[in-house]
């Protein structure tokens, strides 16, 4: 439950047992919410109300909830981009557990496994269950069917056709569930987090063609994990040819990728109240670390002194 707690989706969860019978009177007023206190509550609410309950709660939190991190989840994103997005956040939290997936036509099959120790427990996989389908759904995906899959005999049924089936009865763990839909309409959004780029961000600096082209690409969805071969498939090319293009430029792809990354974050620390670790997720950085070596490379400080310093020239001052 790292990846929770890590990005402050435990708050959001906690509001949501208000819509849960007796919700509220697993959490005393004044607790603090760990991994394993997460863990232990959920095991209460499937003990007291059935293992259903923890696939509603997950949907629900992925569907109604505004936080940051569901904002940079659902964000322009595809069912395949959901997936990969939150392997990522995993991965950026260093979770114990990582939610691998397969996308086949009008369908994500995913599995669950511990990178070290025990692996993933019921209560967390079933919440993933439904957080995966509140995400999917909140993107545009639409008549929603879900299934456990266990290693041996049939799958059992979770959801279909949208509706949550109340009476779940099996054994296991459920670490490994297919979610399949009949249609998916891309929902529109805007740009979430908006504010000027300041004049302290490292600039481009290289006025080729061929490098504002790729940096523009880029910047549409910086949080990407892109690939030369990505991009190049969006500007109409081989990866090989952008590759020749950008030596004749006198520029790397890797290099431009990180430094279009950093602009972005300082964009971001300069101009929002986002915490850094949501800002290097969403800029596309792979944990913390290489967030604040990157950023100390290209611009001389670590993000939260920049951020001071942004906010001490604005005049400003935190609450």
């Amino acid at each position: 439950m790292q990846e929770f707690v890590s990005f402050g989706l435990h708050i959001a969860l906690i509001r949501q047992l208000a819509w849960l019978p007796k919700g509220y009177d697993l959490v005393p007023e004044g607790t603090v919410i760990t991994s394993a206190r997460l863990r232990s509550i959920l095991l209460a609410l499937e003990e007291a109300n059935g293992p259903s309950v923890l696939v509603r709660l997950g949907r629900h939190l992925a569907l109604k909830e505004q936080q940051p991190v569901l904002t940079m989840l659902r964000q322009g994103a595809t069912p395949e981009l959901i997936a990969d997005r939150w392997h990522r956040l995993e991965g950026y939290s260093h979770a114990r557990s990582r939610t691998d997936y397969q996308a086949a036509g009008k369908s994500l099959t995913l599995h669950r496994a511990a990178v070290r120790g025990q692996p993933p427990a019921r209560v967390e996989n079933l919440l993933m269950h439904g957080f995966m389908v509140g995400l999917l759904e909140a993107v545009g995906v639409e008549n929603v069917s879900s299934a456990i899959l266990p290693s041996h005999g049939p799958s059992i049924p979770v959801i279909r056709n949208g509706k949550l089936i109340k009476k779940l009865d099996f054994a296991g763990r459920a670490l490994r569930f297919r979610i399949s839909w009949q249609s998916y309409v891309a929902i529109s959004s805007g740009y979430p987090f908006m504010a000027n780029m300041p004049g302290t961000a490292p600039t481009v600096g290289n006025s080729r063609p061929v490098v504002q082209k790729l940096c523009a690409v880029l910047e549409h969805d910086i949080g990407r994990s892109w690939t030369i071969e990505d991009v190049a498939n969006a500007l109409d090319t081989s990866g090989r040819t952008l590759q020749r293009r950008l030596q004749q430029a006198n520029s790397r792809f890797s290099d431009l990728l990180r430094l279009m990354r950093v602009r972005e974050a300082c964009r971001l620390l300069a101009g929002t109240s986002l915490m850094v670790g949501e800002i290097g997720f969403w800029c596309g950085f792979t944990d913390n670390a290489h967030f604040s070596r990157d950023f100390r490379r290209l611009v001389g400080m670590p993000p939260s002194v920049y951020r001071e310093a942004s906010l001490g020239h604005a005049g400003l001052t935190r609450a």
